[in-house]
């Protein structure tokens, strides 16, 4: 719970149809080539909580508070803020910003991107305790809640959906409709489907002069490039061979065997991360015969998650129950746990006879952009198909398979690496199962009271109590699988100077030898 008085005192077109090495120079004049494994589904940095878009988007929005390395709440285009005993006011001061149309940022910008934030947010249930913003002058914003709501900060810092602050003219419209406009250290150029999108140095940014250096997603945010161009590439040997040649200098991911093959070639550098995110498969309540418990119960003791884990990260992997990660505050022991990696199927065969399931057909979905979810899918399919389960698996690109994730019908099971939200706390975890558009497309009262309890209780001890139920929940109703966690390899050519490997591959800091 974050209890200071004052947190300001805590610390034009282009065409490619081939890439070859592009003309790399010192300083802002030169350009970084990062590849990526999908595509955005858009570039509304509010309304999306895809890691293919906040990969882009973090270089062009910032958040009134952002998380540093370690994860933590630190003020960003805010200098501080001020919150009330009673936890029922928060008055931020803002520090000095620009955004890309040139335009100075002002407290009606902020409240005008809260407020659109509550109505189009991925995460939109963090400004559900918002009862009034005010504005008292251009450098203050004052948040008065209906309840205290201890969690607030940590959403409003989140980057799973960031609460990105845009220009008061552009906070107006709706989902997807926005011009791409930020303070960050980069501004958009050109988003080209199915090829790549194209940022700039920003000249007139204006530094957060709190920080000395890099530090999460706050700190100091230095352009030492001039360009960036974000190339999605879905298949892990063509990312491979184009950073052998050279044609790419920073791999949002490279596969564990190519890493491991490549770990002693001095024109490139690996950055192993773990854990990095759960793999999970997420299961759609509304579509019979998925919406009775008893039916995801068999699921959940059919299938061999080590057999999932080992195929699908080629061996970079742990497994772990918990709905968040060990060693964090709100880890929640044991609670589950007998329930987890089940592998049983004479007890699944008795689940599906128990659930009267007569072979109606399960749609489990993947995408081809990452290797995680298609092999989780495809040896996930051969599990159930050996207890008697009628499977189909529907394998797309990236962005087809989470906008159909959003439908209710056409789909029974999707594969997701749920990265960001554990990263952060529980807060974007519970957040993900409740509310008015749970990933299960059907709310569980549970679940919804979980997340109130989070939200609400100023004792730790009750929102620790409100995490363990959650957990306890997700295992009894089986409302999604865990299969464990994952870790990730990032690649760099050696020119590539002080990167620092972090939740997205950041291009502030770094420079080019």
């Amino acid at each position: 719970m974050l209890t200071r008085r004052n947190l300001g005192l805590v610390a034009g077109g282009l065409s490619l149809t081939r890439l070859g090495s592009p003309a790399l120079a010192q300083g802002p004049r030169g350009q970084v080539v990062m590849a990526q494994q999908a595509q955005p589904p858009t570039l509304d940095a509010q309304v999306t909580t895809a890691q293919a878009s906040r990969n882009i988007s973090l270089h062009i929005h910032e958040t009134l508070f952002a998380r540093d390395e370690a994860g933590n709440p630190q003020p960003d285009l805010a200098e501080g803020v001020d919150i009330a005993a009673d936890g029922l006011t928060y008055r931020f001061s803002l520090r000095e910003a620009r955004f890309h149309n040139g335009k100075t940022m002002t407290s009606a910008d902020v409240k005008a991107s809260l407020l659109r934030y509550g109505r189009v947010g991925g995460s939109a249930f963090i400004m559900q305790p918002v009862e009034a913003i005010d504005t008292p002058d251009p450098r203050t914003v004052v948040v008065r809640l209906k309840e205290p709501s201890p969690g607030f900060i940590a959403g409003i810092s989140s980057p799973r959906a960031p609460c990105a602050i845009i220009p008061e003219e552009e906070a107006g419209k709706e989902a997807n409709r926005v011009e791409v406009i930020g303070t960050g250290p980069f501004r958009f150029v050109e988003f080209r489907p199915d090829s790549h999108v194209r940022l700039s140095r920003f000249g007139d940014y204006v530094q957060n002069t709190r920080y000395r250096g890099m530090d999460g997603f706050a700190g100091r945010k230095v352009a030492n490039v001039q360009d960036i161009l974000i190339r999605f590439v879905p298949e892990a040997g063509a990312r491979t061979a184009g950073l052998q040649a050279g044609e790419m200098q920073i791999l949002e991911a490279i596969a564990v065997p190519a890493a491991e093959r490549l770990k002693n070639d001095r024109n490139l550098q690996m950055h192993e991360m773990m854990p990095w995110s759960f793999q999970t498969l997420m299961l759609n309540h509304v579509m019979p015969p998925m919406d009775n418990p008893v039916f995801r119960r068999a699921l959940q003791a059919a299938l061999d998650l080590e057999e999932i884990m080992a195929i699908s990260t080629d061996g970079l992997y742990r497994m772990t129950h918990g709905w968040q990660h060990p060693g964090t505050t709100y880890f929640a022991g044991d609670v589950g746990k007998p329930l987890y990696n089940i592998n049983n199927k004479d007890r699944a065969r008795a689940l599906l006879r128990e659930a009267n399931y007569r072979g109606e057909e399960i749609i489990l979905l993947g995408d081809s952009s990452f290797s995680n979810h298609q092999a989780t899918i495809v040896t996930a399919t051969e599990q159930l198909r050996s207890v008697g389960i009628n499977i189909r698996t529907v394998i797309t690109d990236w962005p087809t398979a989470f906008s159909q994730r959003t439908q209710r019908t056409g789909w029974h099971a999707w594969a997701l690496m749920l990265g960001i939200e554990p990263y952060e706390g529980p807060y974007g975890v519970v957040g993900f199962f409740s509310g008015h558009a749970p990933v299960q497309h059907a709310r569980d009262e549970v679940i919804d009271d979980c997340q109130r309890r989070l939200s609400t209780s100023l004792a730790e001890v009750d929102r620790k109590k409100a995490v363990a139920d959650f957990q306890a929940r997700m295992y009894d109703q089986a409302v999604a699988i865990k299969c464990g966690d994952v870790g990730i390899v990032q690649a760099t050519r050696a020119q590539v100077r002080d990167y620092k490997p972090y939740r997205i591959p950041r291009m502030w800091g770094i420079s080019l030898a």
